[in-house]
């Protein structure tokens, strides 16, 4: 019954028919208003290239309609006889060819015109958009949708901001506020996503609360990246690029049927290697913000049936080191403080010129240090990555507008990062410090139900059950240089007097290791429903509702894994922690306890005979008891408090999302809408110096109006929305007073500034509200133009416990700090971008060809990029401008292309605090030559 109904629609009216199914396609699984998955729609279209293949009659029917309907501007879709969304990756004069059709050239429908009816504020981009100037990670395809950005950051930590909110790295037992989804998957983790997006069909950034139609709930938005699927159709596309600092790219995917009408498949690579911009001096082999990614996929789509399709798909991001931790230049630290306060802190040029450090490498000096465009570290490493993961999506057509979709994910990750004092001394032992993260497994299973009710509504309803275990710990490892470099003013001239102090100097912290480990086991469970009630033909509303089920635990350890060669040194215990030391006071005299307990005094005695060639420790002098006193105390400072397994508080709630948004259709050129969407982000646990600290759980109340228009003929359309968002208890990022660290080093110097560590806590009260704007303009011909911007105010309406800006540490400031009023960091007021592309059809040597240009300019305002918002951390108002220029065939079967990135050489430092840069990569040039089938 059902594949007589699609015949006789075709038959009945195949111009408009074909459309109406191109349009569908456009709606790419993981969109807000996706009226069924992708795989539905994969299938939908085999059946249809089926039927088309059985009748030539039929054919010619829809040949001709396609031509006569289709106008010479950007207006109507096209159908692709493939399985995958027609917003997959098309240049913008598609070869659309198959055996009955024959040849047809059209204009590929603008991507925003698919939202025109979306009562959501959303940006789509292409993969060929992307591709063609180069943006495959995440910083450079954020740049090119609206309002969102990528916060500084490795694989790990890097986090996602949204209107100014959520861009920061919490901790791993906390969900993101701004969500990703790969290939229909939701994922609670955004280092799954943070490697290049290559074959790429689509990306999507929905803004606002989601998650109430399918996947994950997200806070503030999510970014949805939907690779190209397999077809029956035979393909094959690769390319090469060569540019500056000996860059290779390189591309290519390959796929068609295996059988016909029952088997396809798709395989991807891509490979990305460069050398930094950046070299370090004392290894001139590593190079900083380098590439070293080498990625590939294979899918798998099985139709054995007009009512059943299976795609299964496998990816994988091969082991790569990339040089990106310590990536900081350095400029001279502030000697006062704003109150005019001299700086009397332990600053890294204070250290470098102690006699250790001039007389250790006469080759470094300050100004090696200062240098702006060159690092110099010893024990400098690559932070390595490797993650790997697939997907079953099975899809039953049940009738012709039933759907039930089962999507099964599983993918693991891999992180070890070590980081470098940024010196070439030996004190930071980077092979056993930094954060390590063995292992990251997300395990999810989604069933959803896509159906409608007659005319009156169309909905989805569904259930996610999602794990993801993380098994992640940092460690600290000294080297030989670290006691002279952490040790303080006082306790390094003690120390440094004579030979014998110079040895316990170096002993001190001489390899020393010490590790913490967190362990977080996340469980969600989801019960979710979407609908759209069409209350008249113009009329729609949707309405949607979410119950999640979260528990999460974190547990937590820290120990000293290694002693190094100054055990004796040790304390005799730390918490319920024993060290096999002894305990002595700052001037080095034992302890009663110690006195008491042989134990202890046979430990103090081997330190006398070690270090002094005494029998005894009581033989010893008071200045060399002294010196055993502060070589103790620069060991106690960087062993800080250890503690057994604390299991942390476990969070366990039930919690929901709702969203209802009406639109309504002025005209057929004009939708407007308003929406409420209410989302609740889960709590947590942390364990700072071995007590538990409950992280409470994050509430968004956002509000939006909105509209969606087509004017000047249908060449122009514009999107525009006002959005206003509440958040309580906003999941911040602070300092709190490290009470255990700082009692301990202000024991040998009391003025020293206070410690702080560095915990996640919760704002009181965050708001959002802006203006945001999406357009496609089509009017010049042979012209096309992509731009976006916003106007974005995001700030603290309460948060009076926010760390004190650097500048304001003076002696006798207060310990915390008022931001209330604050802007968020990095949350620029104004930012915009601008896409145009030219492509001009020429007659080269009787071959059809055309003349293609583009570029991409990106505008931010001035941002404040430190967390404690120190008036040294402002970035500039900065412009990046990126371009590409090239001549090819209009079949796709060849081109070859100039690509210029950051072309005006923006050196505007991506962030700063009062005494370092991050600084941001500069121009660069490459060639890249392509082909397809």
């Amino acid at each position: 019954m059902r594949k007589k109904t699609v015949k006789y629609q075709i038959a009945a009216r195949p111009g408009r028919t074909l459309m109406l199914v191109a349009g569908a396609l456009a709606l790419a699984p993981g969109q807000a208003y996706a009226q069924q998955p992708d795989a539905d729609l994969a299938a939908e279209i085999i059946r249809l290239r089926q039927q088309l293949e059985a009748s030539r009659q039929e054919n010619e029917l829809l040949k001709d309609a396609l031509t006569a309907d289709q106008p010479s501007t950007l207006d109507e879709p096209t159908l692709e006889p493939q399985a995958e969304p027609v917003l997959a990756e098309q240049p913008p004069a598609e070869r659309i060819e198959t055996d009955a059709l024959g040849e047809v050239v059209v204009r590929a429908q603008p991507r925003i015109k698919k939202l025109k009816e979306a009562p959501v504020s959303a940006t789509v981009r292409t993969g060929q958009e992307l591709s063609r100037e180069l943006a495959f990670d995440m910083d450079q395809i954020l740049k090119r949708t609206n309002n969102t950005k990528r916060d500084i950051g490795n694989s790990r930590t890097n986090g996602i901001g949204m209107r100014g909110v959520g861009g920061q790295f919490l901790f791993e037992s906390l969900d993101p506020s701004v969500g990703t989804i790969q290939d229909g998957v939701a994922f609670t983790y955004t280092g799954f996503t943070s490697f290049d997006q290559y074959d790429l069909a689509t990306v999507e950034v929905d803004r606002g609360p989601t998650g109430t139609d399918f996947g994950k709930n997200y806070g503030l938005g999510r970014i949805s990246f939907t690779p190209r699927h397999p077809t029956f159709t035979p393909e094959a596309s690769s390319s090469l690029t060569y540019g500056d600092f000996n860059t290779y790219i390189a591309d290519a995917a390959v796929g068609g049927a295996v059988i016909d009408n029952l088997l396809a498949w798709r395989g991807a690579i891509h490979v990305n290697k460069a050398d930094g911009q950046f070299k370090n001096a004392f290894n001139p082999d590593q190079t900083f913000f380098n590439r070293d990614r080498v990625q590939g996929r294979v899918q798998l789509l099985f139709t054995p049936s007009e009512d059943f399709s299976a795609r299964v798909s496998f990816d994988m991001v091969t082991p790569q080191e990339e040089f990106f931790n310590s990536g900081v230049f350095h400029k001279p630290t502030p000697t006062t403080f704003a109150n005019g306060a001299t700086n009397n802190s332990l600053t890294p040029e204070r250290r470098l010129s102690r006699r250790w450090f001039v007389e250790g490498n006469r080759d470094f000096t300050l100004n090696d240090f200062f240098s702006p465009d060159t690092f110099n570290m010893n024990l400098a490493q690559g932070v390595k990555n490797e993650s790997k993961g697939g997907l079953i999506d099975l899809n039953w057509y049940l009738d012709d507008d039933t759907t039930l979709t089962s999507i099964t994910a599983v993918r693991d990750y891999f992180f070890r990062a070590s980081n470098d004092e940024q010196t070439p001394f030996d004190v930071n032992n980077s092979f056993l410090s930094g954060g390590h993260t063995p292992e990251v497994l997300h395990i999810s299973q989604e069933v959803r139900l896509k159906s409608k009710f007659e005319d009156l509504v169309d909905y989805q309803v569904g259930a996610l059950y999602l794990k993801r275990y993380t098994d992640q710990y940092t460690w600290g490892g000294r080297g030989s240089d670290a006691g002279a470099w952490y040790a303080t003013d006082a306790e390094f001239a003690r120390l440094d007097a004579d030979n014998n102090g110079r040895q316990l100097m170096k002993d001190s912290l001489d390899g020393l290791v010490r590790r913490e480990d967190w362990l977080v086991n996340n469980d969600s469970g989801s019960l979710f429903s979407n609908a759209e009630w069409h209350v008249t033909d113009d009329l729609n509303l949707v309405t949607g509702a979410r119950i999640n089920y979260e528990h999460r635990v974190q547990k937590t350890q820290r120990q000293l894994i290694r002693n190094g060669f100054g055990e004796l040194l040790n304390d005799k215990s730390v918490n319920d922690t024993e060290l096999g030391g002894f305990n002595a006071n700052n001037a080095g005299e034992l302890s009663e306890d110690a006195l008491a307990d042989p134990t202890q005094v046979a430990v103090a005695d081997a330190v006398a005979r070690q270090y002094f060639g005494a029998d005894q420790y009581a033989d010893l002098s008071a200045e060399q008891k002294a010196q055993v006193g502060a070589a103790k105390r620069i060991r106690r400072g960087q062993i800080g408090n250890l503690w057994q397994r604390e299991p942390g508080n476990v969070f366990e709630a039930f919690q929901p999302t709702f969203i209802v948004s009406p639109s309504y259709k002025i005209n057929e050129n004009l939708t407007s809408y308003v929406s409420w969407r209410y989302n609740q982000k889960a709590g947590g646990s942390q364990s700072p110096n071995g007590v538990a600290i409950r992280v409470k759980p994050e509430t968004s109340n956002a509000f939006e109006i909105g509209f969606k228009s087509s004017l000047f003929n249908n060449t122009l359309d514009l999107h525009a929305d006002y959005f206003w968002n509440e958040i309580t208890n906003y999941q911040q990022r602070t300092l709190v007073l490290d009470e255990f660290t700082t009692n301990i080093r202000r024991q040998a110097d009391p003025n020293l500034l206070p410690t702080f560590i560095d915990i996640v806590g919760n704002a009181k009260g965050v708001r959002i509200m802006g203006v945001e704007i999406d357009g496609f303009y089509s009017g010049i011909p042979y012209t096309t133009i992509n731009f976006a911007g916003a106007w974005n105010h995001a700030y603290y309406t309460d948060f009076k416990n926010s760390p004190t800006p650097v500048e304001l540490q003076f002696p006798g400031a207060p310990t915390l700090f008022d931001a209330t009023g604050k802007t968020l960091p990095f949350a620029p007021k104004f930012t915009f971008n601008i896409s145009p592309e030219v492509r001009y059809p020429v007659n080269v040597l009787g071959i059809g060809a055309e003349v293609h240009g583009s570029f991409t300019t990106v505008f931010e305002s001035r941002f404040q990029s430190d967390r404690a918002f120190s008036e040294f951390g402002w970035v500039g108002t900065n412009t990046t401008t990126d371009f590409s220029l090239g001549i090819g065939r209009q079949d796709g079967k060849f081109d070859v292309s100039v690509i210029g990135t950051n072309v005006f050489d923006n050196d505007e430092p991506i962030e700063q605090t009062w005494n370092t840069i991050t600084p941001r990569t500069g121009r660069w040039f490459g060639v890249r030559v392509s082909s397809s089938l």
